[in-house]
């Protein structure tokens, strides 16, 4: 679950993966989120992060929660950083470490000349095939995939665009289009309730798929998604739900729990 969760902005939220805010402000923005799949409560997550209009920073975290936190050990912690340039995201550094899949993992990633490069990868996985160096080159993280989104809506009024996301391990297409009035949807508790607006996204992994999977054919399938945004008064555009199609686990859900704190610097 993590896994897919890293990859598709979750988590959110990374997408476990994260969630958003848009604004050209200093402050620092809190917000913390319940993720569920067929109706429980699986994990929770907390995402800080600054956007301006030169730059980001987002750290997230993201551990089992509710009927999973019974049967399974997971806390895993993420961060990113980097620029705005000319409408486009230009990562720093992309770290995520702790526990998942029953053991502590480390990632990090450096770029240079937008291109990534994986310098710490614990455990190694030989059973996953490379993502072609080819590949690589403009290849942002989860994290700015989602900073640059969230830009994008706040300056353009839409989220209409495309990345192409490296997580160190696998390669992934994502597209997003709106943003969508719509009502938000209220089937899982929603704490946020009435008019927002929708941005649909869709992904789709191209590369670093584990060798002779059985599920092969639903890890290269693509993946629909959507983000349901707020105006909350005082803090401004709140990614309020998130949910993506997972090929194993069905609809994953992110639900925001309650205000979000924004901290300006003094």
């Amino acid at each position: 679950m993590f896994d897919k969760c890293r990859v598709l902005g979750f988590a959110l939220l990374g997408m476990m993966g994260i969630a958003g805010h848009a604004y050209g402000d200093d402050g620092q923005i809190g917000a913390p989120y319940a993720v569920y799949t067929h109706g429980f409560h699986v994990a929770d997550a907390d995402a800080n992060y600054r956007l301006t209009d030169w730059g980001y920073g987002i750290n997230t975290h993201i551990k089992a929660g509710g009927l999973l936190s019974l049967f399974l050990r997971m806390d895993v912690s993420s961060s990113a950083n980097g620029r705005f340039i000319n409408g486009s995201a230009e990562p720093v550094q992309y770290s995520s470490g702790g526990y998942s899949r029953g053991q502590s993992r480390s990632i990090v990633i450096h770029y240079d000349n937008w291109t990534p490069t994986v310098t710490t990868l614990q455990p190694k996985e030989p059973d996953r095939e490379t993502v072609p160096a080819s590949d690589l080159p403009n290849a942002i993280d989860t994290l700015s995939a989602m900073a640059l989104l969230l830009s994008t809506l706040q300056h353009t009024g839409h989220c209409d665009g495309s990345a192409r996301v490296f997580d160190g391990l696998r390669l992934t297409m994502m597209k997003a289009h709106g943003p969508t009035p719509t009502i938000i949807p209220t089937e899982t508790g929603e704490v946020f309730r009435g008019a927002g607006l929708r941005c649909d996204f869709i992904g789709q992994q191209t590369a670093g798929f584990v060798k002779g999977s059985s599920h092969l054919n639903e890890m290269k399938a693509a993946h629909p998604g959507a983000a349901w945004f707020q105006n909350v008064p005082g803090v401004g555009l709140v990614a309020v739900r998130i949910e993506f199609d997972h090929p194993k686990m069905g609809k994953i859900i992110a639900v925001l729990q309650r205000r979000p704190t924004l901290s300006r610097d003094h």
